[in-house]
């Protein structure tokens, strides 16, 4: 099989990384899934701009597994749709018999992306990944990148009309059922967006309403 390059990047094809597009491919729908694949994209642009070293196989699956969590298969999960995602990838990566170290990575890249601050400081592979989902959805970044690196990209993998309003929609979908899941993340305010009448309720409100009496 001929390697696919996007932006001069290889799109990984090993047999555990078709497996998992293929996987992904029909978990997903295309909005996200193109989504996935331009953050793959992103994060290996950006890490060649640092000089940043990672596996891209792993990079890769954790782009991929990224946003499962807010799909039907855990329409009954009360966790975070991040940890749902995390679980996910690990499980994927013990049927592969990936090190635990390797399975260690991933999952806090995927567990930490809507984190702020934090993956900055972990891993390679965590800050690129948190790095490339704001740059595919903020445009953060993107000063690093070659000009017409963009064009190619979106060219490949394109966001289609309405994205912003559709990949909203499609995360407050997947976390309705548990909302309590989404307090103190940016998902609390995705599902305040979605429907003004939900509160998820903030620390200072849980802090005065505790029972604790000293």
């Amino acid at each position: 099989m001929t390697t696919r390059y996007v932006a001069n990047i290889p799109i990984p094809d090993s047999a555990m990384a078709r497996t998992a597009t293929e996987l992904m491919r029909e978990t997903q729908s295309g909005l996200m899934f193109d989504s996935a694949l331009r953050t793959f994209v992103f994060a290996s642009l950006l890490g060649q701009s640092r000089e940043l070293c990672y596996e891209p196989d792993l990079l890769y699956i954790g782009a991929l597994f990224l946003r499962i969590g807010v799909t039907t298969l855990y329409r009954h999960s009360q966790q975070r749709f991040e940890v749902d995602s995390a679980d996910a990838a690990a499980q994927f990566l013990r049927g592969y018999g990936r090190p635990r170290d390797d399975i260690a990575q991933v999952w806090d890249a995927i567990a930490l992306h809507t984190t702020p601050g934090i993956p900055q400081h972990k891993s390679a592979l965590t800050a690129l990944l948190a790095a490339a989902v704001e740059t595919d959805l903020l445009g953060t970044h993107c000063q690093a990148l070659c000009p017409g690196v963009l064009t190619r990209v979106l060219s490949a993998f394109p966001r289609e009309p309405g994205f912003k309003i559709k990949f909203l929609h499609t995360l407050a979908l997947g976390q309705l059922h548990r909302p309590q899941s989404t307090f103190g993340t940016i998902n609390a305010d995705v599902l305040s967006f979605h429907d003004r009448r939900m509160s998820v309720g903030g620390f200072c409100e849980r802090l005065l309403a505790s029972k604790w009496p000293y």
